[in-house]
C-alpha cells in the first residue's frame, strides 16, 4: 500500500537544509519518502564505536562543553540574599555560575571554573541588576579608563590609577575581622529589605587610600618591599606615597611626560623614570634629586629593573631595548626587537618587567609588551629570545603584560574586549597554550594574577571558599577546672608545613582585570569544586575500605561492656546538676529528678543512676556476673 505524500513533506524534501533533531530518531532527508534511503547504523557499532570521528565531538580548543556557561561580560557577582527575618546562611555555599573560557593548544584548562567573585568602581563596589550589562568605550581612550595597574610586594594592596587622575589602594581582606567588618559594610550600605551579601570577595569594599594631586592622567605605578608606592602621570610629575599617609610625601618634577617608573628591588631610596625628552635618570628619594640620568636616541617609553637591582632596562618607542649598569648608567648594549632589515617596522615597547624562572633561581627573564600584539620574552644573561608570545590584540593602547608569581603563567588584557593567559610550562613555540575569556563589554586595558601572599592572606582570613578547599586545623583546648575559675588561654600551635603548603592554593587562581570604562572586575576559580562532587566521602571510603556503615567511631569502641557502662557511670556521677547550678543552696528537688547526684563524686550512686529512662531496665537485663557493683 502507498502512502500519499504529503504538501509539506513535499517541501521537506525539496529544501536543501534540513534540521535534524539527535532524539527524534530521524536521521535526515533519507527518512522523507520519495528518497533514497542511507544505509544505517548497525546494531553493535552503536556500542563498539567507530574509527570516523563522532560529529558530537568539538575540536580542542572548542567551547562545545561550556555552550551553557556565559560569557564574562554576562556574569553576576557570586552573591546570596540576606533578609531581616531569620534564615539558614550555609557556611559553604553552592556552587558559583561558571564562565566561559577558551583554550588553544590544549585539553585540559588551568583556569576552569571561573566566576565573578567581586565588582570594584570609584572605591565602592558596584553591583548591577540581572541583565543589565555596562556600556562600552566609544573611542580608543576614555576619562575613566584604568591604565596602570600593581600588586604589593606583600600581596596585600593593589594600586590602580588613570584617566579620572586618582591614584586608588585597595587592601585585601587578611583576617577574621577584616571579613567581618566587610560584611557590616554591606549591611549597612544596604537600605532596608533583602541586600547581598558576596560569597567570596577578595578586596574590602571601600578603598584604603585615595591619593589626589595629579593633574593629568595616571601613567605607571610602583612599589617597593617597604610598601611605599610611586605614580607617574602625563602633568609631568611622579609623586611618593606610603600606605599609612594620606598625603604626598614628595613630588618630582620633569620636563616632559613620565611615561615608566620603576623601584630598585634592593634599595627603595632609588627608582629609574624615562621619560619624552629621551633621558634615563635614576633619582635619589632622601636628596630629591638626580643621581644620574643619560640621554637615549629615542623617546623612552618603559623602564625596568633586574632582580638583583644592578642592571637598569630602558624600551623605547622605536622597539629596541637598551641595558646600563645601574651604578652611573652605563651603557651596557642594545637590543632591537626587530632585525633592521624586517619587513614590518619596528613597534613601541609597552611594558618591561623581570621574573625568575623558577622563581629563586638565577634564571632570569625579560618580559617586553610591545605594540604589535606581541609578547616577547628573552633571556637576560645572554640577551636571546625564549618565547614570542601572540593572539591579544594590542596596536594602540599601551596593555601590559605580567608574569605569574610562580612564573608558570603570562597574563595580558586585549583591545578586543578579552583577558589572554598564556601557559609557560607547556607547548613550544608557536604552539603555545592560551587561555582567554571576556571580562569587559569595553576594551580591557589591564589583566593581573594574584600573588601567592595574597591566596595566604585570603586562608588566614577564613575565606569560605579556601576553608572549603582546605580546612584548617581545629585545635582542642581543655575544659575549664572548678565552677567559676577562668580558662586559662593558650596559644594556638603553629600550622602544620602540609597545611601552609595548601594555603598556596595553586589551583584557585585570582584574576584582576581592568577596562576602558573605570572598573575593575575579580574573577576567582573554583578551587573547591572537587570538594563540592563527593571527593572527600570517596577518599575515606578508599582508605578504609569499604563502607562507613556500622563503623563504631570514638575511644570506646574497643572496650568490654562491663567496663563501657563503669566509665559511663564515673561520667554520670561527676555532672553538676543543671538545678544546683542555678540555687543558692545548691541543692533541692531538681536534682533527684534529673536522676543525678552533685556530691559523692567516683562512680555515682545507683539510686541516681536507675532514675533515668531505660537505665534500670537495661541494667536488670544484665546477667548476674556483669551487674555493675553498687
Amino acid at each position: 500500500m502507498q502512502v500519499p505524500k504529503h504538501r509539506d513533506v513535499d517541501k521537506l524534501a525539496s529544501a536543501s537544509t534540513f534540521p535534524v533533531d539527535p532524539n527524534s530518531g530521524i536521521d535526515g532527508p533519507s527518512d522523507i519518502p520519495g528518497r533514497e534511503k542511507k544505509k544505517g547504523v548497525s546494531f553493535l557499532s552503536r556500542f563498539i564505536g567507530t574509527k570516523k570521528r563522532p560529529e558530537s565531538i568539538a575540536p580542542e580548543g572548542s567551547d562545545a562543553g561550556e555552550s551553557t556557561r556565559p560569557e564574562g561580560t554576562d556574569a553576576q557577582v557570586f552573591s546570596h540574599p540576606v533578609g531581616d527575618n531569620f534564615s539558614f546562611t550555609p557556611r559553604h555555599p553552592q556552587p558559583p555560575a561558571y564562565i566561559k573560557v577558551r583554550a588553544k593548544n590544549k585539553k585540559e584548562r588551568d583556569f576552569d571554573r571561573l566566576f565573578l567573585a567581586q565588582e570594584l568602581r570609584a572605591g565602592v563596589e558596584v553591583r548591577r541588576a540581572p541583565g543589565v550589562r555596562p556600556a562600552g568605550s566609544s573611542g580608543a581612550a576614555d576619562e575613566n579608563a584604568v591604565w596602570a595597574t600593581e600588586w604589593s610586594e606583600d600581596g596585600k594592596y593593589l594600586a590602580t590609577g588613570g584617566g579620572d587622575q586618582v591614584v586608588r589602594v585597595w587592601a585585601v581582606l587578611g583576617t577574621p575581622e577584616e571579613r567581618r567588618e566587610h560584611e557590616r559594610e554591606e549591611d549597612a550600605a544596604s537600605k532596608g529589605g533583602s541586600r547581598l551579601r558576596l560569597d567570596a570577595p577578595v578586596f574590602r569594599r571601600s578603598v584604603v587610600r585615595e591619593y589626589e594631586g595629579h593633574e593629568g592622567a595616571v601613567i605607571d605605578l610602583s612599589w617597593s618591599k617597604n610598601n611605599f608606592l610611586l605614580s607617574s602621570s602625563y602633568d609631568k610629575t611622579v609623586r611618593l606615597w606610603h600606605v599609612s599617609r594620606a598625603e604626598c610625601l614628595c613630588t618630582f618634577k620633569h620636563s616632559e611626560h613620565v611615561l615608566s617608573i620603576a623601584f630598585h628591588p634592593r634599595d627603595d631610596r632609588f627608582f629609574l623614570a624615562g621619560s619624552r625628552d629621551m633621558k634615563l635618570r635614576l633619582w635619589s628619594i632622601p636628596d630629591k634629586s638626580v643621581a644620574f640620568w643619560k640621554p637615549l636616541p629615542e623617546i623612552i617609553t618603559a623602564v625596568a629593573f633586574s632582580p638583583d637591582g644592578k642592571t637598569a632596562i630602558a624600551g623605547t618607542i622605536a622597539g629596541t631595548l637598551s641595558f646600563h649598569d645601574t651604578d652611573g648608567l652605563r651603557p651596557l648594549s642594545t637590543l632591537p626587537l626587530r632585525p633592521p632589515r624586517a619587513a614590518r617596522a619596528a613597534a613601541k615597547i609597552a611594558s618591561l618587567s623581570t621574573f625568575a624562572s623558577p622563581p629563586g633561581s638565577t634564571n632570569i627573564k625579560l618580559l617586553v609588551s610591545s605594540a604589535d600584539s606581541r609578547i616577547r620574552i628573552f633571556n637576560l644573561r645572554d640577551r636571546t629570545l625564549d618565547l614570542k608570545l601572540k593572539g591579544h590584540k594590542a596596536d594602540s593602547l599601551p596593555i601590559r603584560a605580567a608574569a605569574s608569581s610562580d612564573a608558570r603563567f603570562v597574563i595580558a588584557g586585549s583591545e578586543d574586549r578579552g583577558a589572554y593567559i598564556w601557559s609557560l610550562d607547556g607547548g613550544a613555540p608557536p604552539d603555545v597554550p592560551v587561555e582567554s575569556f571576556a571580562p569587559h563589554a569595553s576594551k580591557t586595558t589591564a589583566a593581573l594574577l594574584a600573588p601567592l601572599q595574597t591566596h595566604h592572606l585570603l586562608s588566614a582570613s577564613r575565606d569560605p571558599l579556601f576553608d572549603l578547599c582546605n580546612p584548617p586545623p581545629i585545635t582542642l583546648r581543655p575544659a575549664g577546672g572548678a565552677e567559676g575559675d577562668a580558662p586559662i588561654p593558650a596559644p594556638p600551635p603553629p600550622p602544620s608545613a602540609a597545611y601552609l603548603a595548601r594555603c598556596a592554593h595553586p589551583g584557585g587562581h585570582i584574576v584582576v582585570t581592568a577596562s576602558s570604562t573605570g572598573a575593575l572586575r575579580v574573577y576567582r576559580q573554583d578551587c573547591a569544586a572537587h570538594k563540592r562532587d563527593g571527593d572527600a566521602v570517596s577518599v575515606f571510603s578508599r582508605r578504609t575500605g569499604g563502607s562507613r556503615r556500622g563503623v563504631r567511631r570514638g575511644s570506646d569502641a574497643s572496650q568490654a561492656p562491663r567496663e563501657r557502662i563503669l566509665s559511663w557511670r564515673e561520667g554520670v556521677g561527676s555532672v553538676v546538676s543543671l538545678a544546683e547550678r542555678g540555687s543558692p543552696a545548691g541543692g533541692g528537688n531538681a536534682s533527684v529528678g534529673l536522676g543525678v547526684r552533685a556530691g559523692g563524686g567516683g562512680r555515682g550512686d545507683a539510686a541516681s543512676v536507675a532514675s533515668f529512662p531505660g537505665t534500670a531496665a537495661s541494667g536488670a537485663s544484665l546477667p548476674a556476673s556483669q551487674q555493675p557493683a553498687a
